[in-house]
């Protein structure tokens, strides 16, 4: 099964499940209860019920199909299926623990490594971002695409607010630029929509974090790297990526030089 040959019943049911879990979302915002993975982990009911939630369901709709996502064990199943989901359920914890309209339900599509359908849902602003590999990117069945701004010093750094103090060590961009909001797909799919230039962490994140937000990324006519200008590799054993820098290409370019100097 390629991805031009990929059964639109697998687009319109996904589109339905993700539309659901953002339901999820709104309900469990009402009673609210977080545990810590870690010191720094929160863990909120609403990620366990939209994890059990859409696992139930593609487990029912795609059988032949692996799974992982944050809240899941990693059972391997990614390893043994040709295609696999891989899941989020709120990217942006924080945001959606302080009422913030910044978080996100990430769910990608993964062949092998390369995802090749990705949804990014914000329940509290309703955008509905999509991309199928090859198809183009849309937000709420709107063609979208990044800005070709390739001016480092005017452009929107979108990043999250405990990693702001980072950002700022740097001196040749202007800092009122900087806008500070939490889930990293958010922040991506806002540069693929065209409504900031960049996106920026310098923390580790993980598989489910991105690989959504990659494909929509780059089928609006953006890259995504690693801020040392590697290439992003998913389904590795550990699914760790150092780092992250999205937006156009000459710009992604342009930065990944300014921050190795």
């Amino acid at each position: 099964m390629t991805e031009s040959a990929f059964p639109s019943y697998i687009e319109d049911f996904s589109k339905r499940a993700i539309l659901k879990a953002g339901i999820l979302a709104k309900k469990y915002k009402k009673e609210i209860s977080v545990k810590y993975k870690s010191k720094d982990q929160p863990v909120t009911n609403a990620d366990i019920a939209i994890d059990s939630f859409l696992k139930a369901f593609f487990k029912k709709e795609t059988p032949s199909f692996g799974w992982v996502s944050e809240e899941t064990e990693d059972n391997k199943s990614r390893f043994t299926s040709d295609y696999f989901w891989c899941l989020d359920p709120i990217d942006g914890t924080r945001s959606y623990i302080n009422g913030k309209p910044e978080y996100t339900i990430s769910l990608a599509l993964i062949n092998k490594n390369q995802p090749i359908m990705g949804y990014i849902l914000n329940p509290e602003t309703k955008e509905l971002f999509f991309a199928k590999k090859n198809n183009g990117a849309f937000c709420n069945g709107k063609k979208i695409h990044v800005k070709k701004n390739q001016n480092i010093d005017s452009s929107k750094y979108g990043i999250s607010s405990s990693e702001v103090a980072k950002l700022e060590k740097y001196n040749f961009f202007d800092k009122q630029n900087i806008i500070q909001m939490g889930s990293i797909a958010y922040k991506i799919a806002l540069v693929a929509k065209g409504q900031i230039d960049v996106a920026i962490s310098f923390t580790k994140k993980n598989d489910w974090d991105l690989a959504a937000s990659d494909l929509i990324l780059k089928e609006a006519g953006g890259i995504i790297t690693n801020i040392s200008g590697k290439k992003i590799v998913y389904n590795s054993n550990l699914m760790k990526i150092e780092s992250v820098i999205a937006s156009n290409n000459k710009l992604v370019k342009k930065l990944c030089v300014k921050f190795n100097e």
